[in-house]
């Protein structure tokens, strides 16, 4: 989340970037959703930070 306010990025802006739903980027921000590698390796792209083993 905090890297998707840096770049004054909505949830909706972030999810059509990446062409996934607004859900997603919710989900994944509440720590609800399953962790996907793929949908992980494009907010990685997007955001421009690595999220992989951030805790």
């Amino acid at each position: 989340m905090q890297d998707r306010m840096d770049k004054k990025l909505t949830q909706a802006q972030l999810a059509q970037m990446i062409n996934e739903k607004p859900q997603i980027i919710q989900e994944y921000e509440s720590r609800t959703a399953i962790p996907n590698q793929q949908i992980i390796g494009k907010l990685e792209r997007a955001l421009g930070a690595k999220l992989r083993g951030k805790k």
